[in-house]
């Protein structure tokens, strides 16, 4: 029961917005009483944490697993790049503010999130794009992984790039290919230029 109550919420908190969701909806599309989902879950900022921990676990499984199966430094961007169009393709554009607005401690869990894996991701994925020679070897990968991932939260940024007037997932995917042209060789362009073309993961 916990985790059909979690999926459930986690489903619609990405339809609708974080906020919206009351304890009643939730438990109205699941046909149970409140008392039940408060059984597992005391309040609705216990169970906003729990849906957060369950998306940041299963997106570090699946970019894990996209960055086993790529073929190069490259490569890995341009599947982790499928993922997050995936992401955005279920997710409210405004859950990660109302996050970050309502919630403070799910947010914590997001920026730990942040700093610690996505952080290594970048920089993992930088040494290895240096080392294969497709990005330049005067790359300082400390300066770049952060920058990179501090860059990274800017479309979420509704101050900044308001949902009314851009499209969240192009404009992540437009940071994305702007900062790996920064850093690649003209070899790393090719093949950047070469998955554009192929793969085709902006549509």
């Amino acid at each position: 029961m916990q985790d059909r109550i979690l999926n459930k919420a986690r489903e619609l908190m990405f339809q609708t917005g974080v906020k919206h969701v009351t304890m009643d909806d939730l438990a109205n599309h699941l046909g149970i009483s409140k008392k039940t989902i408060y059984q597992y879950f005391k309040d609705k900022d216990a169970l906003v944490s729990s849906v957060v921990e369950f998306e940041l676990a299963n997106h570090a499984l699946i970019c894990n697993q996209s960055m086993q199966a790529a073929d190069n430094a490259v490569h890995e961007i341009f599947l982790l790049m499928a993922v997050i169009q995936e992401m955005f393709n279920r997710m409210n554009p405004l859950a990660l503010f109302e996050i970050e607005k309502y919630y403070p401690d799910a947010f914590e869990k997001i920026k730990n999130h942040k700093e610690e894996f996505i952080f290594s991701m970048i920089r993992t994925n930088l040494e290895k794009g240096i080392a294969e020679g497709l990005y330049r070897k005067d790359v300082d990968v400390n300066i770049l992984s952060k920058y990179r991932l501090e860059t990274s939260l800017i479309p979420f940024n509704i101050q900044v790039f308001h949902p009314n007037k851009f499209d969240m997932l192009k404009v992540n995917l437009q940071i994305i290919e702007h900062f790996v042209y920064g850093v690649a060789t003209l070899e790393g362009h090719k093949l950047m230029d070469n998955y554009k073309l192929s793969t085709k993961p902006v549509q």
